[in-house]
């Protein structure tokens, strides 16, 4: 896997090392583990891109706002109930429900720094590249619940931001 910025930020210290824990033993280097709101929203001065793992609620402060603050180029997975997920409405924002299963965890991960990497671009739109890419829609909307039109900006956005085909990171969402 290649080399990408990871933190996690929970307001429960012991939350936060068990996920690092999990990474950790699955070869997934965590760059740092906030324990404040100012911690977790400081990563944009000194990384330039990265992966947050946070819950809903953190100090007391809605995720939406935790996203506003962060530069568009992070990603943020976050974890809580159901209900709660469905407030987060950023298409930087990757919804894990509790209870929460480390397969689904270290997929997700992946999946996000992953498409974050270096991948070279494929050549023209086929109908089956158009099937790969709705393919790829459908689990994003499926695993993250996302909107259709959430799952689409998303991999427009990682495809402008990579210089990659729309289909190249279609097919980077579904290896994982």
């Amino acid at each position: 896997m290649s080399e990408q910025n990871l933190f996690i930020a929970f307001d429960n210290k012991k939350v936060s090392l068990n996920i690092a824990k999990i990474l950790l033993s699955n070869g997934i280097k965590v760059n740092k583990i906030a324990e404040r709101v100012s911690d977790l929203l400081d990563v944009n001065r000194y990384y330039n891109s990265g992966t947050i793992i946070t819950g809903y609620c953190f100090d007391n402060q809605y995720i939406n706002y935790i996203v506003d603050h962060l530069s568009s180029s992070f990603n943020v997975i976050c974890i809580g109930k159901r209900e709660q997920l469905d407030f987060c409405d950023d298409d930087r924002i990757f919804k894990l429900a509790v209870p929460l299963n480390k397969t689904d965890l270290i997929c997700s991960v992946e999946m996000l720094m992953t498409v974050d990497s270096r991948y070279k671009p494929g050549n023209t739109k086929t109908q089956s590249e158009e099937r790969l890419i709705q393919k790829a829609k459908q689990l994003l909307i499926d695993i993250y619940s996302m909107s259709e039109e959430q799952a689409h900006r998303y991999m427009q956005k990682k495809s402008m931001e990579t210089g990659r085909k729309l289909v190249e990171i279609a097919k980077i969402i579904l290896e994982i």
